[in-house]
């Protein structure tokens, strides 16, 4: 399957995520792991359709969130049942919620940084912008699930 913006920019998402998971709960890494590793064997990755459910559920609830999804603003969940677009990128969008709480208890952000300085140069500033988009991105998040009355940290 070849990327574009379009299909990478969820995992984009989710791969940020996934640097900015600090820890934000009294649950300890491995427990955050082994709890959310078990809620998704309810939706594992593959291609019979809970990826193209979750963007039914996602677009369905949450229309303001069409504008993101050039050609699709208008859909509907049969136009999304039935769209090879969601197809692909509700299957690329659970295999990287299934990444990131399997990476969840691994120190990844040492890891990802480690691999950055092995490319060239990695100096303080550029190690510490990576630390502060992180932390920017947990603050979002955590303001964004508070809005949502969700749970947070």
């Amino acid at each position: 399957m070849a990327f574009s913006l379009r299909t990478a920019a969820p995992f984009a998402v989710l791969l940020i995520a996934c640097f900015a998971a600090v820890p934000t709960s009294a649950m300890s890494d491995a427990d955050v792991k082994k709890h959310t590793m078990a809620s998704l064997a309810t939706v594992p990755v593959d291609k019979d359709h809970h990826g193209k459910e979750f963007y039914k559920y996602f677009l369905t609830n949450h229309p303001e969130n069409r504008k993101y999804f050039k050609g699709a603003e208008n859909f509907n969940a049969n136009d999304i049942q039935n769209s090879e677009r969601f197809e692909k990128q509700g299957e690329i969008f659970l295999l990287s919620v299934h990444v990131l709480a399997n990476l969840y208890d691994n120190k990844i952000w040492g890891i990802w940084t480690g691999f950055l300085e092995t490319k060239g140069a990695l100096s303080a500033d550029q190690k510490a912008a990576w630390e502060a988009l992180g932390t920017r991105f947990n603050e979002e998040s955590q303001a964004q699930l508070t809005k949502l009355g969700l749970p947070h940290a």
